[in-house]
């Protein structure tokens, strides 16, 4: 009956009109190198995308999306992934446990991700950079400098896009080289916390048919927090991000085109802004033995009072901090990538991407923001991958059918160690504990996949759009955990409690299929229904405490449901889409904290059950006059667990981690035109989200509760058009929001989470030629 209620609910609200998620004009000059629909049909708020492997205006594809350019991003003070997340409803992206350092990845698309960064999880949604996927989150927070365009589309994307993007996928579109003129641009920004900005670009054509783009980013600011104890003077929470970037593109022919690039990130800042916020007394046994027995002797050594200990004095972040461990997020991050496309007829393209990608680095944190070492942790990363794509796209039955074929290999090579102190001393009290750990992980994976889609136009109104993947994942783990004072060491492969041996190597073999039926009402409204599947790979528990913890889970699936609208009113100056889905969630993997046959705690990764979730979401876009735009986004989630496995340490009633239930975005921009040709663009973003619970267990210290956030720009350009004069506000309103929380107050008795950045303010020059 619920069921039937929902769908007939999110029918009814095709007929009225709420907000939608901001989407940003992208004319079809701006795909370059793509087959673009004829001019005439493209006006000036044409949105062009390529989420299906082809250009083609995103009014026309059956699925949700939202398209954002480079401009936009640029107007709305958005400098990374974290960022402009803000703007997105339904999805969110933050750097996750606070162990990964600020830069790691944490993507959930309509509640569904992953919250742990450690190998072997994987992520649920799909970030890719060119077509390029990128498999590690560690590092990808990254510089959105030199964007075209960023595409979100949510749901399952497992027929084309594949690999873990069983919530959706992200893709970002670089500016690539242009053959018809020498042009640059360069901007300096200067802010709040010592900011300064640099971006610089520059295209330079090499003939007629060659062309180089180079572009460079430059960020710093100070650290929003002090740590006042700390002898080197560091704080936490500052920005320290260089990157370049290359692109040659030759197309010696109308056939043939071959788009080389490489790309380099360094990173060298502190650990996030944020540490301990609270303290829970006699929570933890093992901090209660080490205030009694152990702290009291080391105070001298530390410079502390005689009778200091772990209590709520040190639970002052986000102010600043008594920390004085590990301080680091420190990692190198590279890639080079070859496409090359070649018409092999009228009607059919081949196009191959091959990729080399690779993060290399540390994040070290001290979460317990007190000069004692209770939860000190540094994890090393040397991450490899190599991808090979391959892929056909053409048209057949005089372009009735708009078919991609293809075959996909990728190649992982994860190297992960971990330096953990944590209880630093219980073996010198009454629990004769040792938790100083060392742990050394590699995981070596393959992907095989061969995948096909295809739209026939059963009548010039009626669409069908069918496909599937069939998915080979090849995964090799080894881990190796061993304690230094009470010498003992857990590995994987090995035997599991109950004597059996874990190979630790896994071959899933998964078929993700999807169809979709759009019809064209009108010219300008279309509805679709459409089905997918996705799924996530399987693995063993990273934090292996035990070999009560060696066990492997499977591989998550998901099962997505969508009934969808999108129409165009007055010749393309307004926008309205709206769609219901439903996704049907099962073996979901979810970290939980247990408890061995000793009573110590076990960081286990389970498949803890299934749960569905419903949601409607809607975008709207409304062109007013000669330079007022309006845009508006709503996404509302209802997220429900159906079944859990009795083990884990929550009830059917929680709510899903990173699921709000509502989510809201919009925007106003004015730009007046001046008679001498000058130009003034004033503009406001904001959004909203309703309360989000940061981890599985609900835990109201680490919940966000609801909040809004609001940024302004306004702007002058010169009658020439090449010098542009801007200040900006971000987080006016100085809002304090999670971004991530930790509940770890049964194990070190504190809550830990890290926030977003507060008010800031600053200008920005910049100049084209």
């Amino acid at each position: 009956m619920a069921s039937r209620i929902f769908w007939a609910a999110g029918a009814c609200t095709f007929s009225i009109a709420v907000a939608g998620t901001p989407v940003q004009a992208q004319t079809t000059s701006q795909i370059a190198g793509e087959k673009a629909p004829s001019a005439s049909a493209a006006t000036t708020d044409e949105i062009i995308v390529t989420a299906r492997k082809r250009a083609e205006n995103v009014q026309n594809v059956p699925i949700s999306i939202t398209a954002v350019s480079g401009a936009t991003i640029q107007n709305q003070g958005v400098t990374n992934l974290k960022d402009f997340s803000n703007f997105v409803p339904g999805v969110s992206i933050n750097n996750g446990r606070p162990d990964g350092g600020g830069t790691t990845a944490q993507i959930f698309i309509r509640g569904v991700g992953q919250n742990d960064f450690l190998m072997p999880n994987e992520p649920g949604v799909g970030l890719y950079v060119d077509d390029v996927y990128v498999a590690s989150s560690v590092g990808a927070v990254d510089s959105l400098g030199d964007t075209q365009s960023v595409e979100v589309l949510r749901g399952p994307q497992g027929t084309l896009y594949g690999k873990n993007t069983i919530g959706g996928a992200i893709r970002i579109t670089t500016v690539k080289p242009d053959f018809n003129a020498l042009s640059g641009s360069a901007s300096i920004t200067g802010g709040s916390y010592g900011r300064i900005d640099l971006k610089a670009g520059i295209n330079i054509p090499l003939g007629d048919t060659l062309a180089l783009r180079i572009s460079g980013a430059s960020r710093h600011t100070d650290d929003l927090q002090k740590r006042y104890l700390s002898a080197d003077g560091d704080g936490q929470g500052n920005i320290n991000q260089d990157a370049i970037r290359g692109v040659l593109r030759w197309q010696p022919s109308t056939r043939f085109e071959l788009t080389v690039a490489a790309d380099y990130t360094r990173i060298r800042q502190h650990q996030p802004y944020g540490g301990n916020i609270g303290y829970v007394s006699g929570a933890s046994p093992l901090v209660d033995a080490l205030n009694a027995q152990y702290y009291p002797t080391i105070n001298a050594q530390l410079g502390l009072p005689a009778n200091a200990q772990f209590d709520s004095r040190w639970a002052t972040a986000p102010n600043a901090v008594g920390a004085t461990g590990p301080n680091s997020d420190h990692y190198d991050v590279w890639g080079a990538s070859a496409v090359a496309s070649y018409e092999l007829g009228a009607d059919i393209t081949l196009k191959s991407i091959t990729a080399l990608r690779g993060v290399k680095g540390f994040a070290g944190r001290d979460g317990d923001s007190s000069p004692y070492p209770l939860v000190e942790t540094t994890s090393y990363d040397n991450n490899t991958q190599f991808s090979q794509e391959l892929q056909l796209n053409g048209s057949s039955f005089e372009n009735r059918l708009k078919w991609t074929t293809g075959l996909y290999y990728m190649n992982q090579t994860l190297h992960n160690n971990i330096v953990a102190n944590l209880w630093h001393g219980l073996v010198d009290t009454t629990v004769n504990i040792d938790f100083d750990a060392r742990s050394r992980g590699r995981l070596k994976g393959q992907s095989y996949a061969v995948f096909g889609q295809g739209t026939f136009d059963i009548t010039d109104a009626l669409h069908l759009t069918a496909g599937g993947r069939y998915n080979i994942e090849k995964r090799d783990f080894q881990n190796d955990w061993y304690f230094l004072v009470q010498p003992r060491s857990y590995r994987c492969p090995g035997t599991d409690v109950t004597g059996q041996f874990i190979q630790c190597k896994s071959t899933d073999k998964v078929f993700t299929p999807m169809v979709s039926l759009a019809y064209d009402v009108t010219r300008s409204a279309m509805v679709y229904a459409s089905y997918s599947d996705g799924f996530k790979v399987g693995g063993w528990t990273p934090r292996l405490f035990s070999q009560q913890s060696l066990k492997r889970y499977q591989p998550e699936r998901l099962k997505a449901y969508e009934l969808g609208i999108k129409t165009t009113w007055f010749d393309h100056r307004l926008t309205f889409n709206i769609d219901v889905f439903q996704s049907d969630y099962t073996n979901l993997q979810l970290t939980s904290v247990q408890a061995d046959s000793t009573g110590a705690p076990q960081p286990v990764v389970q498949n803890a059950g299934a749960a569905r979730i419903r949601g409607i979401e809607s975008e709207l876009s409304a062109r007013i006059g000669q330079g007022t735009r309006i845009q508006a986004g709503l996404s509302y989630l209802d997220g429900k667990y159906r079944r859990l496995d009795p083990s884990v340490s929550f009830p059917l009633t929680a709510q899903l981690p990173e699921t709000p239930k509502l989510s809201l975005t919009g925007s106003i921009e004015q730009s007046v035109h001046m008679p001498a040709g000058d130009v003034l663009t004033a503009r406001v973003d904001g959004s909203y989200r309703s309360k989000t619970y940061k981890d599985p267990n609900n835990v109201e210290a680490i919940a966000q509760r609801p909040y809004a956030l609001l940024n302004a720009r306004i702007s002058y350009t010169v009658p020439s058009g090449k010098v542009t004069f801007a200040a900006f506000g971000t987080n006016l309103t100085d809002k304090r929001y999670l971004v991530s929380g930790l509940d770890i107050a049964s194990t070190f008795g504190i809550y830990e989470a890290y926030f977003g950045r507060p008010r800031e303010f600053g200008g920005e020059i910049a100049v084209k030629f």
